[in-house]
């Protein structure tokens, strides 16, 4: 009704104010003394560019504003020269491994529906050590990382219970995809896996729901239990959209792009403000640890911005693979607040920092010596030392491979100063093609087309050193070439499986379990009534 929309406006208006004051107050919280193992707050804003952050640049002029992450940056560690992939899946991946992209076969696409594409079970994902040393782990948001069988599930891959979108983008409102539903929640308890697909959070928005997930998981912890949890949020992908109590006051237009991203990111930082307060009501606050980061550079959209870099998502250009990220605590005991760093960080160096930093890496010792997963294998940096307590002042890593694209021809790959990129750059590329293999051998990458910079002296990419430089070239060219050495064929869009979900007779996301096999396994159950198969 008009009552009821007019009273959800005001409600939201006064939550931006709150957060406004939340932002001046909640700093001066004294820290206590962390416990052996502080919980691990970890958010990942989709597809949020350089540009869509206050704190970046911000002399150069913004037409959006985040006061309360620009205020939790500032007093912690920003990190300036922080590094994933260019999509959302390598990125998660490489995230929840420690590897790079390539060595997981997926660095040139997203996960895509009715295929088997799903994460290798040889690799242990994050959440898993983390449980084995005593944490409770959950996930609230998106997964992307593989729906095809069962044990491609979160809650078959370290997290207790999982809520939230299987697929890569979902309606804000309707939490569809193709006009297919992809909602569910999921929670694994003495080896059985209860599931539940979610039709009647229909016309609820999104970012209340994850909020309030995350709300109910904290104020139900045993506060004793030190907590991992995944915040995989929705914002600020596309479809570009936010409620209109989400509007800022002066700009309410929801034809400008601009003000529909305000609002976007108004609705990430309520959420976020949120979420602290749950933690700090819980006793929790004082012991955790935050991470937020973008999972790549924003999309070439009229709402989106990468400003002042070069670049878009899916490009190895700047803008594309440089993305906002910093780590915040209370408790000075956890995070020594230092402003900013302009070391590198890549996405895979979380997966050894924070699980060492933790007291975890022996448990991961144990797990890989149940798979064939190799730790000595990892392109993940152990950076604890100098991220969390600054007891090392050296800058650990010195350079980082960006992709091999096998289906683009192309490369890019950064070591201290430089940045040299081979191949074609400008514009979005193909898919690959469904079922074809593409073998890593030393031509497939398009070495007569090449570009070098100086992103120090040069982070915008504006001159080009391939000629005046060319025996960095050859030296960053040769890297590339001995990872292509090592790497095997790519198959990297898997084949669509006859059958696969969602079908015309069931209309969401669901392991093809049900299909190949026609049974729910014995350890997977329904919260509510399974569908009926026809």
């Amino acid at each position: 009704s008009t009552q009821s929309t007019g009273v959800a406006l005001c409600a939201h208006k006064i939550m931006l104010l709150l957060v406004a004051t939340f932002v001046a107050g909640f700093l001066s919280i004294e820290g206590a003394t962390a416990s052996e193992k502080p919980n691990i707050l970890f958010v990942v804003i989709d597809d949020m560019g350089y540009g869509d952050i206050g704190y970046t640049y911000p002399e150069l002029g913004k037409n959006i504003t985040t006061p309360l992450l620009d205020k939790l940056a500032s007093e912690g560690l920003i990190l300036d020269r922080f590094y994933t992939q260019w999509l959302c899946t390598p990125t998660r991946a490489s995230l929840q491994t420690g590897r790079y992209a390539i060595a997981l076969g997926i660095e040139a696409d997203v996960f895509l529906s009715w295929t088997e594409e799903c994460l290798d079970r040889d690799n242990i994902l994050l959440a898993e050590p983390f449980r084995e040393n005593g944490y409770a782990t959950h996930m609230v948001g998106k997964w992307h990382l593989g729906y095809a069988r069962w044990e491609c599930m979160p809650c078959r891959r370290g997290f207790q219970t999982a809520y939230g979108y299987i697929s890569g983008n979902i309606d804000y409102m309707t939490h569809k995809l193709f006009d297919t539903q992809d909602f569910y929640s999921c929670e694994e308890d003495e080896d059985k896996m209860k599931w539940s697909i979610l039709p009647n959070t229909t016309g609820q928005y999104s970012m209340e729901l994850y909020t309030s997930r995350i709300k109910e998981i904290v104020a139900s912890h045993d506060a004793d239990k030190p907590l991992f949890m995944m915040y995989n949020m929705q914002a600020i992908h596309s479809p570009f959209f936010a409620p209109e109590s989400y509007f800022s006051p002066e700009c309410t237009d929801i034809a400008n792009g601009s003000c529909v991203m305000q609002a976007m990111l108004n609705s990430a930082e309520i959420s976020i403000s949120e979420v602290i307060e749950a933690y700090k009501a819980k006793g929790m606050w004082d012991n955790t640890l935050l991470v937020v980061m973008s999972d790549n550079g924003a999309p070439a959209s009229r709402f989106t911005s990468n400003f002042p870099l070069r670049g878009w998502k899916n490009e190895l250009f700047e803008g594309g693979v440089r993305t906002p990220a910093f780590l915040y605590s209370a408790n000075p005991d956890i995070l020594v607040p230092r402003g900013r760093t302009s070391c590198y960080v890549h996405v895979t160096d979380w997966y050894s920092s924070l699980i060492r930093w933790t007291g975890g890496w022996e448990a991961l010792v144990e797990l890989s010596k149940e798979r064939k997963s190799q730790i000595e294998q990892l392109d993940s940096i152990d950076q604890s030392g100098y991220l969390f307590t600054g007891e090392n002042s050296t800058c650990p890593r010195r350079e980082m491979l960006l992709n091999i694209d096998p289906v683009g021809n192309l490369a890019g790959y950064i070591r201290d100063d430089f940045k040299a990129l081979f191949g074609q750059m400008d514009g979005l590329l193909d898919n690959c093609k469904i079922g074809h293999k593409y073998t890593f051998y030393e031509d497939c990458v398009n070495w007569s087309v090449t570009r070098l910079y100086n992103i120090t002296s040069d982070p915008f990419e504006k001159i080009d050193l391939s000629e005046t430089h060319p025996d960095v070239l050859e030296e960053l060219q040769g890297r590339v070439v001995d990872y292509l050495k090592e790497m095997g064929p790519l198959e990297c869009t898997l084949p669509i499986v006859d059958g696969a979900f969602p079908t015309d007779e069931v209309n969401f996301f669901l392991p093809f379990d049900f299909s190949t096999e026609g049974f729910i396994p014995d350890w997977a159950t329904y919260a509510q009534d399974p569908p009926s198969f026809h």
